[in-house]
């Protein structure tokens, strides 16, 4: 069945699991990964979507707002997701859908936000628009891959059973 490979990862890692259970240690610093990947990832988006439209009128987001949020941000969500893995039988699979329905409505939310207004606002939209896209969809992938990745968090003794 085409589809159900793609949804495999979210499922069931196809990486050898680290010899440690994911603890609330490997979900606060796998959601801090992602939220720093994330961060890179918004500010070039910020930069090039600024850059495009001449969209500089709207100060409130900065590198340094950018650079706060979205490692908090996902610092709570991994902090969030040992919940999903102490309690469901798929958690990774059941976190990324969730993740990627709040990414929708609130994407769709705000791009239907009151539909009339200037240029300015319809680009200052566009921008809120990718930067939810953008958390949403790494949210709901790299943090299940931090958390469950097999040798980002080697311990010595892991390392001895390497060599």
């Amino acid at each position: 069945m085409p589809g159900v490979q793609e949804l495999h990862f979210f499922a069931k890692t196809t990486m050898k699991p680290s010899a440690e259970p994911a603890n609330l240690d490997r979900c606060v610093l796998g959601g801090l990964f992602t939220g720093i990947v994330a961060a890179i990832v918004a500010m070039t988006f910020n930069v090039i979507y600024r850059g495009k439209t001449g969209l500089y009128d709207y100060g409130v987001i900065t590198p340094v707002s950018i650079f706060m949020v979205y490692p908090f941000l996902n610092l709570a969500a991994g902090g969030l997701y040992i919940l999903f893995i102490r309690h469901l039988r798929r958690p990774g699979l059941v976190f990324a859908g969730l993740m990627l329905l709040i990414m929708l409505a609130l994407a769709f939310f705000t791009a239907y936000d009151g539909a009339t207004g200037t240029q300015g606002k319809h680009q200052f939209r566009g921008l809120v628009v990718g930067f939810e896209i953008i958390q949403g969809i790494l949210g709901a992938t790299l943090t299940p891959f931090f958390v469950n990745h097999p040798t980002l968090y080697l311990t010595a003794e892991d390392m001895r059973e390497e060599e």
